[in-house]
């Protein structure tokens, strides 16, 4: 019998704290961000007929001469640090996902156990002919 759950002290409590400190700082970073539309007629700094994303590719590739206004590096870093830490949580999903038995990996479509595929062979498929309520030969069935 349990009497309830236990705060488990040590190496075990610091991934926790930072999880959470994490979760904190994102929470400061998105109320503190305006989210304002980014063209001229709402006031910005775009103008209706300018493309941000082909001016962010302009400076990706370092093609200045091709960008019809400047200053978009700052967007860039921020599209290429969203960029990381989506690759980040990837990683992170395939290591979570990885199967292990008796701490070896397990493929994800090997079969184990006693009888496996390899070692019967592949089963006979058995039918009917199709005939409803017995076998081919009865002719019983739709025709």
């Amino acid at each position: 019998m349990t009497t309830g759950p236990k705060l488990r002290l040590g190496k075990t409590l610091i991934p926790g704290l930072l999880a959470v400190g994490l979760f904190g700082v994102m929470a400061l970073i998105t109320l503190n961000a305006a989210f304002e539309p980014m063209t001229q007629a709402a006031g910005a700094g775009f103008p209706d007929d300018v493309s941000i994303t082909a001016e962010l590719g302009y400076a990706l590739f370092g093609f200045d001469e091709l960008q019809t206004i400047g200053g978009t590096e700052p967007f860039l870093a921020a599209v290429l640090l969203v960029a990381i830490a989506l690759d980040a949580a990837l990683d992170a999903s395939l290591v979570l996902a990885k199967r292990e038995e008796e701490g070896e990996p397990v493929a994800a479509l090997s079969s184990t156990g006693e009888a496996s595929s390899t070692e019967t062979g592949p089963e006979p498929a058995v039918t009917d002919g199709g005939a409803d309520g017995g076998t081919a030969e009865t002719g019983g069935g739709n025709r």
